[in-house]
Formats: C-alpha cells, sequence, structure tokens
C-alpha cells in the first residue's frame, strides 16, 4: 500500500515536467476542374486555388505554436468527382499531385499510376513519406495536378481534391 502511494505522488511529478507531444489533423478541400479534351494520352496539369492554412489559429486551438511542430505528413489524399454526377475516373491513366506555397519549391507528395478502367468516382492516392511541415506552416499552399489521360473526356469533370495533413507537435504547458 505504502508503494501504491508513493507511486501515485511520484507519477505526476515526473510526468509533469515533460512537454508532451500532441497529435492533430488538418484537413483541406479544394475543387478542380478537368477540361473536356479530345485524343488519348493527353498529359495535362491543373492547380488547386490557394489554399488558406490558417495555421497560426489551428496550431493554437490545439494547444501549441508554429515553433513547436516536429512534424506534418500528409496522411490522405483523395479525388473524388462532384460532376458530372455519371462520370467515373476511368479516363486517368496516372496522377501525380504536387504541392508548392510562395516561400517552397515544389514537391510531389501523392500519386497513382496504371489507374483501371473499373477505378468509380473516388481516388485514394499512395503518398510519399515527406515531412510538410514548411508548406503547411505558410499562410497558403497550392497543389498542382498532372495527369495522363487513357480515354477522350467528353465534358468537363468537376474534382473535390481533399487533403488530410498529420501534425505531431510539442503542446504548450
Amino acid at each position: 500500500m505504502k508503494y501504491v502511494f508513493l507511486l501515485l505522488i511520484a507519477l505526476p511529478l515526473v510526468t509533469g515536467c515533460k512537454k508532451k507531444l500532441g497529435q492533430f489533423n488538418l484537413d483541406y478541400n479544394s475543387e478542380v476542374v478537368i477540361p473536356s479534351t479530345f485524343g488519348q494520352f493527353v498529359p495535362f496539369s491543373l492547380y488547386t486555388p490557394e489554399m488558406n492554412t490558417n495555421s497560426e489559429f489551428e496550431f493554437e486551438s490545439n494547444n501549441t505554436k508554429k515553433k513547436f511542430v516536429e512534424s506534418i505528413y500528409l496522411e490522405e489524399l483523395q479525388l473524388d468527382i462532384v460532376s458530372p454526377q455519371n462520370e467515373t475516373f476511368s479516363f486517368l491513366n496516372d496522377v501525380e499531385i504536387f504541392i508548392s506555397s510562395p516561400n517552397v519549391t515544389e514537391r510531389k507528395v501523392a500519386y497513382l499510376n496504371d489507374i483501371p478502367a473499373n477505378v468509380g468516382k473516388t481516388i485514394v492516392c499512395n503518398l510519399m513519406n515527406t515531412d510538410l511541415q514548411e508548406y503547411v506552416k505558410e499562410d497558403k499552399f497550392t497543389l498542382r495536378i498532372a495527369t495522363t489521360t487513357d480515354e477522350t473526356i467528353p465534358q468537363d469533370v468537376t474534382v473535390n481534391v481533399y487533403t488530410n495533413f498529420r501534425v505531431k507537435a510539442k503542446l504548450l504547458k
């Protein structure tokens, strides 16, 4: 019983002296329009509108600050067709996604190669294992989507681009 009492007293003293690592997610959505094309194997790039990160607010609301962020990794990048309703990603052969911000050079963050014809309206991309804190700490970032088609696209296709970033940071006391 004496040891349990000492442990209960000592545990808060030992753990209270350390800053703990906080983990939280940041989600961003943006839409791009893939223009109709004529011909196959047509490479093209699309840019999302600049996405405001609101990073200072997001960090503070998660009890940390920009200077305490230890890493930010992309945890999910998903493309979903918004319109037309009957369209699928069967027209895509390959897709690569790059991130950039005003003060940081472009970097590849995700890809999907040899997309099958029966893929449907949603694509979940393979992710690069890259720390992206320098981009997300900025006020804004942009995604560039580079694709190659293997079918013609008879009409414009609106796509939602969803990104989920996992942040690890030291918490404020």
